[in-house]
């Protein structure tokens, strides 16, 4: 089952260079993972303090794996206290997903 990770981070003033190089390097480790299919970031039109990235996995054992790596740990931590608020993290299941589920 395909699913779309989304992790929202407010960060406390506009973003630093370091912060966005951060967020590259998080989005390039996620892409050497089992799994991972695509993804993309996204800035507030009016709050440029808000990040959105949208990640695909093929399945969610993927993004867990990397989730829960010490990389992405480390990654993490380099903008944490930067951050207005904890990163909020949502997953997703295509609408197909659960329609098919429905009817089986």
């Amino acid at each position: 089952m395909t699913v779309k990770i989304l992790v929202e981070r407010k960060f406390k003033e506009d973003l630093s260079l370091e912060e966005v190089k951060t967020i590259n390097e998080l989005r390039i480790g996620a892409m050497h993972r089992k799994g991972y299919i695509s993804g993309e970031t996204l800035i507030d039109l009016k709050d440029h303090r808000r990040i959105v990235v949208i990640s695909i996995w093929s399945n969610m054992d993927g993004w867990e794996e990397w989730k829960n790596s010490d990389e992405r740990s480390k990654l993490e931590a380099k903008f944490d206290k930067n951050l207005k608020q904890a990163s909020i993290i949502r997953s997703f299941m295509l609408g197909a997903d659960y329609l098919g589920g429905i009817f089986e």
